[in-house]
């Protein structure tokens, strides 16, 4: 992955600032300013916030911002030769109370939000909510603020997107918690076990023959239909738009795939689709036509890289539990 050495220094960061909580007796106040998103207050970086009941660290300022720098990059690369403009700014608003999170939601974007829904990012006002997350589920703030992140990068560098590939491409490059596992030398690894437990995952699926029709997932437009698709578990939705949208990235050495990818995202009828409820439909279609052997040829591509990511995945995890034992041996 494009990140190897850059998050090297995430558990330390982490560790280095406290997720504080404000007490207040009053309730939340909504602004004008909120609503007309006037009460950003700009960083050394990319990021600006405007907090509400939660005390920021600089710490975890300087992590948000260092983890913005290296996605934006990130893109950049991968998305070449389109670049985001200078001025960009990535805004987070977040809040320490989670009633004051779902009354804001409520009102200003009106979006009913439970505390399942770790944040969110909204194009129209160009703002990622979020709030301080329960005490047992704290660390998975910074990840959240990077993943959607990179909802609002894709935002800015194409505008409307399949729901798949838009949750697909930012738990590919932003999720954090899986860059937090070590080797044996006790080095932080870009991609850790939980990568490697998700193409396990997976393929455990396409061996059950349980994997979605390429097709059918493809036209997928929120997380209800997720939820309907997988009986409930909308993390395997996830793990389906991770795995496609590594397969368009990794798959072609020659970078056939990204670019193939690329040529969809601007094909005419695709953005003639952007506004309207077709996106999704438009896009499986324009695969279909342009994929030689269309969407099932593609099926089966993806099926067999989950097998050999997954081949390799078992290995990896092997190594690390035979690497773990010979620790313990040492003790």
């Amino acid at each position: 992955m494009i990140f190897s050495k850059h998050f090297q220094f995430y558990r330390v960061a982490l560790l280095a600032f406290t997720l504080c909580h404000v007490p207040t007796a009053t309730a939340l106040e909504l602004t004008q300013k909120m609503f007309q998103g006037l009460d950003f207050k700009a960083s050394q970086g990319q990021a600006q916030f405007a907090v509400h009941g939660f005390k920021l660290e600089p710490a975890m300022v300087n992590l948000v911002n260092f983890g913005i720098d290296k996605l934006i990059k990130a893109h950049e690369t991968v998305f070449s030769p389109r670049k985001l403009n200078r001025n960009f700014r990535v805004r987070y608003r977040i809040f320490g109370k989670f009633e004051d999170y779902r009354t804001y939601s409520r009102m200003r974007h009106k979006k009913e939000v439970t505390k399942g829904i770790l944040g969110y990012y909204s194009p129209s006002a160009r703002e990622i909510v979020t709030w301080k997350q329960q005490p047992h589920l704290a660390w998975r703030l910074v990840p959240t603020l990077l993943h959607e992140g990179c909802h609002a990068i894709m935002d800015e560098m194409y505008g409307q997107l399949p729901f798949w590939m838009i949750e697909g491409s930012a738990d590919w490059f932003g999720e954090a918690a899986s860059w937090l596992q070590k080797n044996k030398e006790g080095i932080l690894l870009p991609v850790g076990n939980d990568q490697h437990r998700r193409w396990i995952r997976l393929d455990d699926l396409r061996k059950k023959g349980q994997l979605p029709r390429l097709q059918s997932y493809l036209i997928t437009k929120e997380y209800a239909d997720w939820d309907k698709m997988f009986k409930g578990n909308i993390g395997q939705g996830y793990d389906v738009g991770w795995s496609i949208f590594d397969f368009f990235i990794k798959a072609d050495p020659k970078g056939g795939a990204m670019k193939f990818l690329g040529g969809v995202i601007n094909d005419r009828a695709v953005q003639q689709a952007r506004g309207r409820n077709g996106m999704e439909e438009a896009f499986a279609i324009a695969i279909d036509r342009h994929w030689q052997g269309g969407i099932k040829m593609l099926e089966k591509g993806w099926h067999t890289w989950i097998s050999m990511r997954a081949v390799q995945s078992r290995k990896a995890l092997q190594q690390f539990q035979q690497d773990q034992r010979v620790k313990q041996q040492k003790r």
